[in-house]
């Protein structure tokens, strides 16, 4: 046992990457892909619906490698092409990708999107001219508080012309590094001048915090209560607006300033430890109306994530989807599967979308109740495998393709598939959220899936496109058991695993879907050193997680650094401490876990450890109130 957790403290030490596939050959991704089977499409694909004659369009940013996927055999050469270039970067090759795997005879259009009135017009072009009926995009505006956006304001009229378009959007990526509230000042002293600060939460601070890892970096949103005149240019007579980032002794790493309705900054930490930061908002002293800003973190170079705020609060962080009849998407890990529940990517927006401010002749005014719209309206799981460059830059490898742009897509393409079976597009909405597996305990919508996971399948039984499943219902779980016996042939799958046996691997993961701790554990050993499956850090979180609730010591620790580095979660060290120090309490001790506890404790203040002691009682007095994400 000793040395398996001291090998996952140096894995977890050290910056993990998805796992590659092996080289793409001329045919397309395996049809037995697990977003496939997440998403139930083996009845409809059986029945020889594939989406043919349904045309569908993809906004993105860009499709850099089109032309090589198209000569591979990976892509249609049918694909219809909009808009000049190939536009930036190559999302929209893996969200082509992805509707073309669930729905592999639908007709495909790409615009290059962007600007929103560019995503707007690119909207229309593939409605008008493509005479698409299914419009999907993962374009979300920058974090603002008034209403209409821009992209909002085009889309209502497009549903208004074409109601029998369906339009999906992404949920968003912001999640868990958001923050919105009123302006509420402070004054502070900053550079030698009195200035106004905004006071977060509900304490008197004036800074939020963040962490940002080794090696990452950071974007910091600022959305303010100033709409842009016509002409886009910032309003002259507006407050200037200033966000600042600092360290911890408040030297100025970034800063922005402006009277724009969005402020931005970037910075990266160069250092092999993890920076400690805290965010300014300030404005100079004079008389300023009630309003509001919405603040963003997101972690940038090491994949899509937010950096956790202090202050953190739900809501959409800047989504479009706060039009009826926009359906945003949210994303599910496919690797935290359990009893047919999947835990919501961590970097997942929630709901719901809330708009506080109508614009008027006169300027903002304020909506009292907020005009607010359940979105997301469903889940679709994403790292779904694409063909990607390889990172020698010689040829392509399957990688996973992650976030709601690829969860989008996946909802897009189930459409496809009812439409194509001559399901009414006014009804697709509807069955889609009758049919959705809740992944909570009762049906109904919830903030970060919605009304559950798509469910293809379901959804044309609803609809009457198939028959009802006949034969003996599923047997629920068997109960588990403790013993020995089970214990050593664990250790016996786990040893087989890591020399490579896939098939180990697989029967370990039945044992954990059987609700077996000790196996739930040491799944999560296999998807973090990769071993017998592809390298997973945020499936290796989800199992320790599970068997971290059910008291498995060496779950509790590894879940603690997977808390306190960021690897597969959001980084919270206040949360890794106390896991750390309640498997220490628990007997687990090896040398080189005093050293990471004294590194995870120098990161955390002095009222931060306070608060870690309050959860290190809570947690070993109870281990089933260990939080499931950030």
């Amino acid at each position: 046992m000793t040395a398996q957790v001291a090998g996952l403290l140096g894995a977890g030490l050290a910056a993990g990457a998805l796992s590659l596939g092996l080289p793409v050959t001329a045919h397309a991704a395996p049809r037995t892909s697990p977003v496939a089977r997440m998403l139930r499409v083996t009845r409809l694909w059986q029945a020889g619906d594939e989406g043919q004659g349904v045309r569908v369009g993809v906004i993105s940013g860009g499709v850099r490698n089109f032309r090589v996927l198209v000569r591979r055999g990976i892509l249609p050469s049918t694909i219809v092409r909009f808009g000049r270039g190939e536009g930036r970067g190559d999302e929209g090759d893996w969200m082509l990708q992805v509707v073309h795997d669930v729905a592999p005879r639908a007709d495909l259009a790409f615009c290059p999107g962007g600007a929103p009135l560019r995503t707007v017009a690119c909207a229309r072009r593939l409605i008008d001219r493509f005479h698409a009926a299914i419009v999907v995009d993962d374009i979300n505006p920058q974090p603002v508080y008034f209403a209409p956006t821009v992209k909002a304001r085009g889309y209502a009229r497009l549903l208004r012309d074409h109601p029998r378009v369906l339009m999906f959007t992404g949920a968003g990526n912001n999640g868990g590094g958001y923050y919105q509230g009123s302006w509420h000042p402070r004054v502070v002293t900053q550079d030698g001048r009195r200035t106004d600060a905004q006071t977060f939460g509900a304490s008197a601070r004036p800074y939020d915090r963040l962490w940002v890892g080794p090696g990452a970096g950071a974007a910091v949103l600022l959305g303010i209560n100033i709409p842009p005149r016509a002409s886009g240019r910032c309003p002259r007579n507006g407050t200037p607006t200033r966000l600042e980032v600092t360290d911890r002794e408040g030297r100025v790493l970034a800063q922005a300033t402006g009277t724009c309705p969005v402020l931005s900054v970037r910075l990266r930490n160069d250092r092999s430890r993890i920076a400690r930061l805290r965010i300014l908002v300030l404005r100079p002293l004079r008389p300023w109306p009630q309003g509001a800003i919405k603040l963003v973190a997101i972690r940038i170079g090491l994949g899509v994530s937010p950096l956790a705020l202090s202050d953190h609060t739900g809501g959409g962080a800047g989504n479009s989807a706060t039009v009826a009849g926009l359906m945003a998407v949210a994303a599910l890990d496919p690797g935290s599967g359990d009893h047919g529940r999947y835990l919501a990517e961590p970097y997942a927006n929630s709901g719901p979308q809330c708009l506080d401010y109508a614009q008027s002749a006169e300027g903002l005014r304020r909506l009292k109740p907020p005009v607010c719209f359940r979105q997301p309206v469903f889940a679709a799981p994403d790292r779904t495998r694409v063909a990607m460059p390889a990172n020698n830059g010689r040829g392509y490898a399957w990688r996973a393709f992650s976030g709601d742009s690829a969860a989008g897509p996946a909802a897009a393409g189930v459409a496809a598939l009812l439409l194509a079976d001559h399901v009414p597009a006014r009804h697709i909405e509807t069955l889609l959220k009758r049919a959705a597996r809740p992944q909570g305990l009762k049906a109904g919508w919830r903030p970060r899936t919605g009304y559950g996971l798509v469910d293809a399948d379901a959804a044309a039984v609803a609809a009457g496109v198939l028959a009802p499943r006949t034969g003996p219902p599923r047997r629920p779980p068997v109960a588990w058991r403790p013993g020995r016996a089970a214990f050593r042939e664990d250790r016996a799958l786990l040893s087989a695993a890591q020399a490579g046996d896939r098939h180990a691997a697989r029967m370990l993961r039945r044992r954990a879907c059987a609700g077996e701790p000790v196996a739930q554990s040491l799944l999560g050993t296999l998807y973090n050193r990769g071993w017998g499956v592809g390298m997973d850090p945020r499936a290796a979180h989800a199992w320790w997680t599970r068997a971290a609730r059910h008291g498995v010591v060496t779950a509790i620790y590894n879940l603690g650094m997977t808390w306190a580095i960021g690897r597969g979660a959001t980084p919270n060290p206040t949360v890794g401490y106390a896991l750390m120090r309640v498997a220490q309490r628990r007997g687990l001790a090896f040398p080189p876990m005093r050293r990471a506890l004294r590194r995870v404790r120098a990161l955390l203040s002095p009222s931060a450890r306070a608060r870690a002691e309050g959860l290190e009682r809570r947690f070993a007095a109870d281990p089933a109130r260990i939080p499931v994400s950030g």
